[in-house]
């Protein structure tokens, strides 16, 4: 009997200290039901630029500071694409640590920031927009409300361009063009703190972002519509003004190369009405047709969408 009890003694010691170890694990003192409880949504009827709703296993960096600790870049991430978010790493999942209201910070997609504030980017690399596609959210939480529900807002711009069959030119001459842009900043960064995504470094020259059969990392998203006989390219760039028009060439089968410039401010007026600049809003989406002929290209109106949306001009090359 004495062995026995010495067993039981054990086994209640051994419980008790691994449920003190549990709590430890928790800082400041927190207890489980402090937890903050994580949701995301994407402001606008359009969501990522590269898709529609959240992918596994995306995930935000979260910061927030409660009480005496400093949450900082805390990596969460989602199962699927309902939106709930849950700590990569279970051990640090954030606590509210007082009665105190919390303003949490949130970006996507997250990185190891080892200590910086900013994500630097280079869009050339078009095929790759989910990791520029830079969005932004601030929240405020409690443990009175510990439901954090984050709306993301847009900090890239969106530039959509769909290619159109014109006088003499074939749908699958328009399939096969190779299209250029420059005159923009392609490199840039992303300060999560503040979601400023900024354009930096020097302007694009002769940049092939579609059918380029050299680099093919800078080939955009495209989407082909067989019965409209178009294709539409989808650009995620840095915000930015322009001195001047972006010119726009396409070569076709037979190297024969058009020229055209695109213009933003015509766009920008019916938001930014006298104020409007030739330039690239953060979270607006610019829709430009541009339509091939063999005697030159015409750009038709452009408009914004949510993203925002405005009616533009129609520009003719020759």
């Amino acid at each position: 009997m004495k062995n026995f009890n010495k067993v039981i003694a054990v086994a209640v010691s051994t419980l008790m200290l691994t449920a003190c170890h549990n709590e430890d694990v928790i800082p400041g003192g927190a207890s489980i039901q402090d937890m903050a409880r994580f949701s995301a949504s994407i402001a606008g009827p359009v969501t990522r630029a590269y898709d529609t709703s959240w992918d596994a296993d995306d995930e935000i960096g979260i910061s927030g500071t409660s009480g005496e600790v400093q949450y900082t870049n805390v990596c969460y991430f989602t199962s699927g694409s309902n939106g709930n978010f849950s700590p990569k790493d279970e051990s640090k999942k954030i606590y509210f640590q007082d009665n105190n209201e919390v303003t949490f910070t949130a970006y996507y997609p997250w990185n190891d920031l080892k200590g910086s504030t900013t994500i630097t980017a280079d869009t050339w690399g078009q095929a790759e927009q989910k990791q520029f596609d830079f969005l932004w959210a601030q929240k405020k939480g409690s443990k009175a409300a510990p439901d954090v529900a984050f709306s993301f807002a847009h900090k890239m711009a969106k530039v959509v361009l769909t290619v159109k069959c014109g006088a003499d030119v074939s749908y699958d001459e328009v399939k096969a063009a190779v299209l250029t842009l420059d005159g923009f900043k392609h490199g840039g960064s992303f300060n999560v703190t503040t979601g400023t995504a900024e354009a930096t470094g020097n302007e694009s020259t002769m940049w092939e972002f579609a059918n380029n059969a050299d680099t093919e990392v800078y080939n955009a998203p495209f989407k082909c519509d067989d019965t409209k006989q178009t294709v539409s390219y989808t650009l995620i760039l840095f915000p930015q003004t322009f001195e001047a028009a972006l010119p726009f060439t396409a070569e076709l089968t037979g190297k024969q190369s058009f020229m055209a410039n695109l213009d933003f401010t015509e766009a920008n007026a019916e938001i930014d009405k006298a104020d409007a600049k030739n330039e690239w809003v953060a979270g607006r989406q610019y829709n430009m047709g541009i339509v091939l002929n063999k005697t030159g290209i015409k750009v038709e109106g452009c408009t914004i969408a949510p993203w925002e949306e405005v009616d533009g001009g129609n520009i003719d090359a020759q």
